[in-house]
């Protein structure tokens, strides 16, 4: 092992000089700044929610064991989330050339590759790590708890980053683990998981990696769904029927769903706790504007996850309509299946927190179903923007041109954010709901309209004009 590293570090010698890459250099003043980051906004604005929420009602809601099993639950679902997308792009990444000529030869693969897993390792196990010391330390500092939410926040974000870091890691090992049909008892161990990495399944990844990096610096979003999207093996054999121009389109989005099943079981992952927050929001007064705010953001995400038709058509105009519909036409069939499961999800889930709360209701279940409509129609407008804007500006590709493609990327999320989780803890807050639901009414057309003038715009983008 010794004589290992000895060999690697005369490869980093001719490569990089004296100092190394500085990898991991680079790495802990990157956690240095998030550090700083996290506790001068990070901290200051959650701290600023909870210190203007009702104490009583925090302490009895947000610090309580139901709580704890959904933090856990959640947790178990991000964990789940970051295995699968370790088959697709692992946490030991390295370059091309470095997996041809260095891991290829004897040194230990554990040794060779090393530097990759100590990096991202870092970097998860660091933000996790942050953000419970952020929602523990604000806990404590707006006087909701004792000290111990501190220590428990540290605790639990190193646990869970260490948890996400081995899931990760196991993700990109994949059947490389198991060993004469049984799982290697070690495939907790980083070091023997390391060795197992296969060249294929590296250079596979280096090249994803490649692929991906380009796509994001290009603002191409659809070249980097390509390649993180998973190969379809099931219900290979089932066949598109015909059902008229408009619910074919329909049928194929319900067959798309059943041969990605994946992307249904997330969107109701998302759906279902997103319009249970939103809800929430509705029916009880004290809950915090930023829970619904968030909760807003998580049923758009669940939303794009049922959406994939839509989003197919937005990269597939110019070429021509096999359905013979027009281009309009055919975006509005696409939100078929994505309206009736959000309607179905949202509305049970909806309903049944307003039904768990009983007589602590401030609102009856006509208001929690009419709300939860208006926000469908929100959230099918916001689709069409999704799906239909377009390249980013020319400025987003200059050299500060980072925070413009997260912005390009970002409108959408924060619009429904804004509209439907700012109106939801409104409407709570103020136990009137008739203002905000102008207000998201407002919101629907102004995303209708912004949807509408897209897809007029990207599907005249590629003819030639005088």
């Amino acid at each position: 092992m010794a004589e290992d590293r000895d060999r690697l570090e005369d490869v980093g010698h001719v490569l990089h000089g004296p100092d190394g890459s500085g990898a991991v250099r680079r790495v802990l003043y990157a956690v240095y700044v998030g550090t700083i980051l996290s506790f001068t906004y990070g901290f200051t604005v959650v701290r600023g929610v909870l210190a203007t929420s009702d104490a009583a009602w925090v302490r009895s809601t947000l610090v309580s064991w139901p709580a704890a099993l959904a933090v856990v639950v959640a947790a178990a679902l991000v964990a789940v989330v970051v295995h699968g997308a370790g088959s697709r792009r692992g946490p030991v990444v390295p370059p091309l050339p470095w997996v041809d000529h260095v891991v290829t030869s004897a040194i230990d693969r554990a040794v060779s590759v090393r530097e990759w897993w100590v990096v991202s390792a870092t970097l998860v196990v660091s933000g996790s790590t942050l953000v419970g010391a952020v929602l523990g330390g604000s806990l404590w500092a707006s006087g909701a708890t004792g000290p111990v939410a501190l220590a428990g926040g540290l605790v639990g974000g190193v646990l869970l980053g260490a948890a996400l870091a081995l899931a990760w890691l196991a993700g990109q090992v994949g059947p490389a683990l198991v060993v004469e049909g049984r799982r290697d008892p070690r495939w907790w161990r980083p070091a023997a998981a390391l060795r197992r990495l296969q060249l294929e399944g590296l250079r596979a990844h280096a090249v994803r990696s490649s692929h991906l990096g380009g796509a994001m610096f290009s603002g191409d979003l659809r070249a980097a769904r390509l390649e993180v999207s998973t190969p379809v093996r099931r219900a290979r054999h089932v066949r598109l029927r015909s059902h008229g121009p408009v619910l074919t389109v329909a049928a194929r989005d319900l067959l798309g769903l059943r041969r990605q099943p994946v992307s249904f079981v997330a969107g109701l992952l998302l759906v279902a706790p997103g319009a249970a927050g939103i809800v929430w929001g509705l029916v009880q007064p004290r809950v915090p504007v930023a829970l619904t705010v968030v909760a807003a953001a998580v049923l758009h995400l669940g939303a794009g996850a049922w959406s994939e038709g839509t989003r197919l058509l937005g990269d597939t105009l110019g070429t021509p309509r096999l359905s013979g519909l027009d281009v309009r036409t055919e975006a509005a069939a696409h939100l078929v299946v994505p309206g009736a499961l959000l309607l179905l999800v949202g509305t049970g889930a909806g309903l049944a927190v307003w039904a768990a709360h009983g007589a602590q209701t401030v609102v009856g279940p006509g208001v929690v179903v009419g709300w939860l409509v208006l926000a469908t129609a929100l959230l099918l407008g916001v689709t069409w923007v999704t799906a239909f804007r377009g390249r980013p500006v020319a400025g987003a590709f200059g050299p500060t041109g980072g925070a413009t493609l997260v912005f390009h990327a970002a409108r959408p999320l924060l619009f429904v954010a804004l509209a439907l989780g700012l109106g939801a803890g409104l409407a709570g807050g103020s136990r009137g709901v008739v203002v905000p639901a102008a207000w998201l009414a407002v919101a629907t057309a102004v995303a209708w309209w912004w949807g509408s003038a897209g897809l007029s715009r990207t599907s005249t983008a590629h003819r030639d004009h005088d």
